[in-house]
């Protein structure tokens, strides 16, 4: 992954948005998705950008991605996916493996709105 700071843009040399992230699960009431957007202008980079830059929903970042490509903006692209609560769902909440893990609301309880069946 490269790390969002001007010094790893210079060095790719490239243009448009380049992703480095997680693919979307098939089932979107499993997962939720949290996008950033760094570009060579974002006051903040490395670390600091992922702990306190903008996060944006899935829908509302493919508002922003289309209005940055159109207007021909470079940058990196990051998500998260974040294990959704709510009844039925496959995790099982004392197995180590979600220990200390923030969780995402059901997807019932999610007030984003929908993109093609994720919020």
């Amino acid at each position: 992954m490269q790390l969002p700071t001007k010094e790893a843009f210079r060095r790719w040399r490239g243009s448009g948005l380049v992703f480095y992230g997680t693919y979307l699960h098939p089932n979107p009431r499993l997962y939720k998705y949290t996008w950033q957007i760094w570009t060579p202008d974002s006051p903040l980079e490395g670390v600091e950008f992922f702990e306190h830059g903008p996060r944006y929903s899935t829908a509302r970042f493919h508002e922003l991605e289309k209005q940055l490509i159109d207007a021909g903006v470079s940058g990196f692209i990051y998500n998260r996916k974040l294990p959704r609560r709510g009844l039925g769902k496959p995790f099982d909440l004392t197995h180590p493996r979600w220990a200390n893990r923030e969780w995402a609301p059901a997807w019932e309880d999610d007030p984003d709105p929908e993109w093609n069946g994720y919020k």
